[in-house]
């Protein structure tokens, strides 16, 4: 399976390494990358793990587990890098509606280690799908289609018979 992430490598040589921390992520990027495929991939206690200490009291394990299973995530775009910020898009689909959140994420070492601090959402919005509403009919092509990144992209085929399963 490909990473969630967008890269062209493995999952199992990608983020599942730093998921499974066989190795942690030397990069804000990385960090942000592993942390749209743990979503991907149904592990919160990795996204919780990766928040720094302030904002980890405001989190827990079961809100984010729920989040994570709560929606299909599809693909992420990497707008804009620096050492310490990633700007994205996170495309995912949640009650069968397509959506898309852009986030200017901050990140900073603590330990030695990377971690999420928090970030400025600029957009969080339903995308209008082929039908001319963001609601996905289970007859229309797959969303995963229409992002180079998706990871689950089964070309051509029915939403029913794509990601709905």
């Amino acid at each position: 399976m490909l990473c969630p992430c967008g890269s062209t490598l493995l999952f199992n040589a990608c983020c599942q390494l730093f998921i499974t921390q066989k190795q942690y992520p030397s990069t804000a990027e990385q960090l942000m990358r592993s942390r749209f495929s743990a979503y991907a991939t149904k592990k919160g206690q990795y996204i919780f793990d990766t928040y720094g200490a302030t904002p980890q009291l405001k989190q827990s394990v079961t809100e984010i587990q729920a989040w994570a299973d709560e929606c299909l995530w599809l693909a992420l775009v990497v707008h804009h890098t620096t050492e310490s910020t990633v700007e994205f898009s996170a495309y995912y689909v949640v009650d069968n509606t397509l959506c898309e959140l852009r986030e200017k994420s901050n990140f900073s070492l603590e330990q030695g280690r990377w971690r999420y601090i928090d970030g400025d959402i600029t957009l969080h919005n339903e995308i209008t799908f082929n039908n001319g509403t963001p609601t996905i009919k289970r007859n229309d092509i797959c969303p995963c289609n229409y992002y180079s990144t998706a990871w689950s992209a089964k070309k051509g085929k029915k939403f029913k018979h794509c990601c709905a399963k």
